[in-house]
């Protein structure tokens, strides 16, 4: 009987086949350390949100409409402005015109239905509510088809600078807007396709990898500098300033067989970055890799 082989990921050994198969959570879960732990109000909110947006995806009935509460609009305008600052220095071009296009303001939190809609005119990508982070494999089945998933829900007050999970601040000020370019939207397109095809755990591992260094926490080259390209990192005050300037951080060229093998640890602010010259040479590289690998989605 052929053994199942391991793949490390965040440092653990896992079973490659829960990259092919991943679990389904069907209720909400707040890590150990969460800020929002021990807030009654807080943990009802979101399991109100979790059943909500859930409903919707399964359903495919699109982006609920969310009244938000003074507390989360506290939060939204508190963080919003800090970003849009931090933007401005340090965002790619392409963020910046995109983030411009779909005109999200400093003081009201976007109804997603209304982004999804903008979005799906430019690009025909849409927003597919999400209960919370989903399995990797189940969230690029949806980018396979055109969809992205996104949160409804907004971080704890305590911490509005920071959140172990993606949030409406980290998906509408991170992910939402690149989204209007018809090139980033294809790359990401590709490698769900990819990721939802490939039947080999390895294959996926190595495709999370390339969108985490690239998608999520990437640097890009524009002129003689180098910008934020990543969501993760264009979703953080903190984060930002991090990525560049920080000496604890090792920025190296974005060098494909290097990025696939590389582990990293989500919990904490990321000390190795790769810097990528373009856009178009990440779509180059990605298709190759897809070549390499014999999955049949080109």
């Amino acid at each position: 009987m052929k053994e199942t082989p391991t793949l490390t990921e965040y440092g653990a050994a896992i079973d490659a086949q829960t990259m092919v198969t991943p679990p389904d959570v069907t209720e909400l879960e707040l890590e150990p350390g969460h800020p929002g732990q021990g807030d009654e109000a807080y943990i009802q909110r979101r399991k109100a949100l979790f059943a909500l947006c859930r409903k919707h995806r399964l359903e495919r009935l699109g982006p609920p409409l969310i009244e938000y509460t003074p507390e989360e609009t506290r939060i939204w305008r508190e963080v919003s402005p800090k970003l849009d600052e931090l933007h401005i220095q340090h965002a790619s071009r392409l963020y910046l015109d995109a983030k411009r296009d779909l005109a999200i303001t400093r003081d009201e939190i976007p109804q997603l239905r209304c982004l999804s809609e903008r979005v799906q005119r430019e690009t025909n990508m849409h927003l597919v509510p999400a209960e919370g982070a989903l399995p990797y494999r189940t969230f690029y089945e949806y980018i396979a088809e055109r969809g992205f998933p996104v949160t409804q829900f907004i971080r704890h007050g305590s911490h509005p600078e920071f959140t172990p999970e993606p949030d409406m601040i980290h998906d509408c000020l991170g992910h939402v807007p690149p989204l209007m370019n018809r090139d980033y939207a294809e790359l990401l397109t590709l490698i769900g396709k990819a990721a939802s095809a490939t039947p080999h755990g390895e294959q996926v591992l190595a495709l999370k990898r390339f969108s985490w260094f690239s998608i999520e926490f990437g640097l890009i080259e524009e002129g003689a500098d180098t910008k934020v390209f990543g969501a993760g990192i264009l979703s953080s005050t903190g984060e930002i300033p991090y990525s560049l300037f920080s000496s604890e951080v090792k920025r190296q060229p974005f060098v494909t067989d290097v990025v696939i093998t590389t582990d990293y640890d989500p919990s904490r602010m990321q000390d190795q970055l790769f810097i990528a010259p373009s856009l178009p040479f990440l779509r180059r590289e990605l298709e190759a890799l897809v070549r390499r690998f014999g999955i049949p989605v080109l």
